[in-house]
């Protein structure tokens, strides 16, 4: 996706946190693209190919699923089919359709009627503002979401430890007003969501900014940009 999609202007992305935050969590080891690895997990967790190279569970059932992304959003479209491409590879059926972003967030918000979706979450440098997303009773909890029809709570619904424990950790962490414990504790969430992997990260595209060569104290940011000194910039003839 790097090379294909951002022409090289980007880098895998492993984490809900941005590379430019100080909580990120340098230490994750994610997943690299090894379709002979995935093959191979999938065959010892009991699923099996045909001669076709077609992908079966272990009850004779094909592997497929709908992938969806909103309509008009290129990057997205050009992602999925990337991802279709791939997973077709090794046996699975994707059928990747584009639906509008109101329709797609209401299904995904309120509903159950979904496979999986590509989507962004939009966040920033501190991770608690989305907090929402992972509380188990936060309305933003997609993978596990209490109330998906009409506010109604859903019937027979589990929540798993790991779930539990990013939540309560999040609580944590807003608690504590020591930066270095803050940036422990969301360390250790990271590590829950990789290696559970109730969302599946792609990539994060590189922030550019161009300035003219009369602005005089520019001092890029990875936080801030070119502009976050703007008092102190000056024009020169």
């Amino acid at each position: 996706m790097v090379k294909n999609i951002y022409r090289g202007l980007g880098q895998p992305q492993q984490s809900f946190i941005s590379v430019q935050s100080p909580f990120y969590n340098p230490n994750l080891k994610g997943y690299d693209y090894n379709p002979e690895k995935a093959k191979q997990l999938l065959k010892e967790a009991g699923f099996k190919y045909n001669p076709q190279g077609q992908l079966f569970d272990d009850q004779g059932n094909r592997v497929k699923f709908t992938l969806n992304t909103n309509t008009g959003n290129q990057i997205r479209e050009e992602i999925g089919n990337q991802v279709e491409e791939d997973l077709e590879a090794i046996g699975i059926d994707i059928n990747f359709k584009t639906i509008n972003f109101n329709v797609l967030v209401g299904r995904m918000s309120g509903s159950l009627a979904w496979d999986a979706i590509i989507l962004g979450f939009t966040g920033g440098n501190e991770p608690n503002s989305g907090a929402n997303v992972w509380l188990p009773d936060g309305n933003s909890h997609v993978f596990n979401i209490a109330t998906p029809a009409e506010g109604k709570p859903l019937e027979g619904r589990t929540v798993a430890d790991w779930e539990t424990e990013i939540g309560r950790l999040f609580i944590e962490a807003a608690k504590e007003l020591d930066q270095e414990k803050r940036k422990v504790i969301y360390g250790e969430i990271q590590e829950l969501v990789s290696e559970k992997v109730p969302f599946i990260y792609l990539v994060n595209p590189y922030s550019m900014a161009a300035v003219r060569n009369n602005i005089e104290g520019v001092e890029y940011s990875a936080l801030g940009g070119a502009f976050w000194n703007l008092d102190q910039l000056k024009i020169t003839e």
